[in-house]
């Protein structure tokens, strides 16, 4: 896990699989500390080599996000 920018924030997939975009607005922002993504919010996932952001884009999906965007090549692709 990291950070590509500074404004950049970073949610690590197994806060995701433990139900993070299921929390209430104030224990999401206390316990990660930036707010949580408002529903119609783009979303954007990518991981070292694009396995890790497919599972956590579905799993938001599950959670009633609809605009999602994955990186599928990942950091790997991105820096190289």
């Amino acid at each position: 896990t990291g950070k590509l920018n500074d404004v950049v924030e970073t949610l690590p997939l197994p806060y995701i699989a433990q139900g993070a975009f299921a929390m209430e607005d104030e224990d999401f922002e206390e316990a990660f500390g930036f707010a949580k993504p408002a529903m119609d919010e783009t979303l954007v996932f990518t991981c070292k080599a694009g396995i890790r952001s497919y599972q956590s884009a579905q799993l938001a999906q599950m959670a009633g996000y609809s605009d999602i965007l994955e990186y599928m090549g990942g950091a790997n692709e991105w820096f190289s």
